[in-house]
């Protein structure tokens, strides 16, 4: 009889080894999706927001009276900057 609590002693121990590494397998490959899942979200917003139109208007495409006033509004809120930074 002892000979078989024995058998069965070691047998937990063995199975409760195999489930600490299988439990620590499943975490490194959870951590190992999730950073592979993050570099995936980086390289995605990087390459929109590389490829997004502007939110601001081009010069070019403005008739030149208004082309003029955006130079002008965009030259006064610089002067207007280097004001408040003094």
């Amino acid at each position: 009889m002892n000979l078989l609590k024995l058998v069965l002693v070691l047998a937990v121990l063995v199975l409760a080894g195999f489930g600490l590494f299988a439990a620590f397998g499943f975490i490194v490959g959870v951590f190992k999706l999730l950073v592979f899942l993050s570099v995936i979200a980086l390289a995605g917003y990087g390459a929109y927001k590389l490829l997004a139109k502007p939110e601001r208007p081009e010069v070019a495409a403005l008739d030149p009276a208004e082309a003029e006033l955006l130079k002008t509004q965009q030259l006064l809120e610089e002067m207007r900057r280097k004001q408040l930074t003094r």
